[in-house]
């Protein structure tokens, strides 16, 4: 059976370049919400158990909310990589790792990157990032996240004989990294959760100067 993990950063650290347009409490609230929208697709995409890495108790509470197993980070201060290998079972049919801030991610899109044999990516807006990576048989490369992530995981699949095919589904592609990402978040199709958030917080007549 495949697995659908979702890493959730430590809340205290996510999302820190939008530091200088929302509060930390801010920041934690609208990271929450997209959470949940990541969970609530994943969940409805029915790839497989849905397993939530978390290292805080409201990202815990979250996660149960649409059924998923939790696990707390077992080593949250060494990087996503290092947390993915050492929170991942060693056996499960297919691995799809999804990044925690896609709120207009659907159910289709993750379902279109999933049952692949080989390695499979959904890339970020500029192609150079990978906001979600299939994989199976789940050890046929390590994930490799980080900068030039496309490219790391196109070359470690390329080493290991391994078929390899990168996607960008819309909403896969929209991660909320920036406040100019703040403004386009409003005007996509993102889930319930983060449209709440979004209007909570001010949106759309909420003036950002950086």
């Amino acid at each position: 059976m495949a697995l659908v993990v979702v890493p959730a950063k430590p809340l205290s650290r996510a999302k820190l370049r939008l530091a200088p347009v929302l509060s930390p409490e801010e920041r934690r609230f609208l990271c929450l919400a997209m959470l949940a929208d990541v969970c609530a697709a994943a969940a409805e995409a029915e790839c497989g158990r849905v397993m939530v890495i978390a290292s805080d108790t409201d990202a815990e509470a979250v996660a149960r909310v649409f059924g998923a197993t939790v696990v707390k980070d077992p080593t949250p201060e060494a990087g996503l990589n290092t947390s993915l290998d050492a929170a991942i079972p060693a056996d499960p049919g297919g691995v799809l790792i999804v990044a925690s801030d896609l709120p207009a991610c659907s159910a289709a899109e993750l379902r279109s990157v999933a049952g692949f044999e080989g390695v499979r990516i959904a890339t970020d807006a500029g192609g150079t990032g990978t906001n979600a990576l299939w994989r199976r048989p789940p050890g046929v490369i390590a994930p490799a996240f980080g900068d030039d992530s496309a490219r790391r995981h196109r070359k470690a699949a390329a080493e290991a004989g391994a078929a390899f095919e990168a996607v960008a589904p819309a909403g896969l592609s929209f991660d909320v990294d920036l406040p100019t990402d703040l403004f386009l978040a409003w005007d996509a199709p993102v889930g319930p959760n983060t449209r709440s958030a979004l209007r909570e917080l001010g949106f759309p007549d909420r003036i950002i100067t950086t």
